[in-house]
């Protein structure tokens, strides 16, 4: 599959993350991502804690059981928490971390922590379902993020010449029949190209009322049984002054 990116759009100014959601994703062909564990930045490292059995109950359901290394009946200790999951992603000593980090948005010179970069990253690996997916509390001002799209392979035939770069929307869409809480990307044509995360509805759902979300396709790439979309967006929580010094769809494309 070509694989495109856009180029001159990183994350230069991150928010640190504070609260971020360990995600749990069936196996068994379900795109729905659960909500199975909370970890949280303190002075000592993460904490980390998984949630109470009623808020678990749809993940059990489908097969969820815990994150091997961080067992629910054992109570983690900060310092170590960070050391388990960062495992997820390559060290930061290889020598191809930084262009990894600028296939995420992410500025190599930027100042990320071992919490933001499992969050802005996503953390998802080949081997298993979890991932990391950031919660955004505290992200109360203007800031960049590239989000990874839901569903995008069962549309990818409706939107076949989405390329990098286009200007697309979010918007929501109270009329969904699995979740009145959804949130689905769409080109300017109205063709639909996927979901945001059901973890992140709550706050783009806020931002779209209240603030100003501008997003353009950043990354096209996967598997061709598995394509995968990554679109970049500049939010603005309040709707205030312009704050993007370059406009998040002003950008070249390269092939990568």
């Amino acid at each position: 599959m070509m694989k495109a990116e856009t180029k001159g759009t990183m994350i230069t100014d991150p928010i640190q993350t504070r609260r971020a959601w360990l995600a749990w994703q069936s196996s068994r062909g379900d795109d729905t991502r659960y909500r199975v564990a909370e970890l949280v930045q303190v002075e000592t490292g993460v904490t980390f804690r998984y949630l109470d059995e009623a808020e678990l109950a749809a993940a059990r359901s489908s097969g969820f059981r815990h994150y091997v290394g961080l067992p629910a009946e054992r109570e983690q200790d900060p310092a170590r928490v960070i050391d388990t999951l960062i495992r997820r992603l390559p060290p930061r000593t290889r020598p191809d971390f930084p262009e990894m980090m600028r296939r995420f948005g992410l500025d190599p010179s930027a100042e990320f922590t071992d919490l933001s970069l499992l969050a802005y990253m996503g953390a998802r690996s080949a081997a298993d379902t979890f991932g990391v997916t950031e919660s955004f509390d505290g992200f109360d001002r203007p800031f960049r993020f590239v989000f990874d799209i839901a569903g995008y392979r069962h549309y990818r035939d409706d939107v076949g010449d989405l390329e990098a770069g286009e200007r697309v929307i979010f918007r929501p869409d109270p009329q969904n029949e699995f979740d009145p809480n959804a949130v689905e990307l769409v080109r300017e044509t109205g063709a639909r190209a996927g979901w945001l995360n059901r973890l992140q509805t709550g706050p783009m759902r806020r931002w779209l009322a209240e603030g100003r979300v501008d997003a353009c396709v950043f990354r096209i790439n996967g598997r061709a049984t598995y394509p995968r979309l990554f679109v970049m967006a500049d939010i603005d929580p309040a709707h205030g002054a312009q704050f993007a010094p370059d406009p998040v769809c002003d950008a070249r494309l390269v092939a990568a």
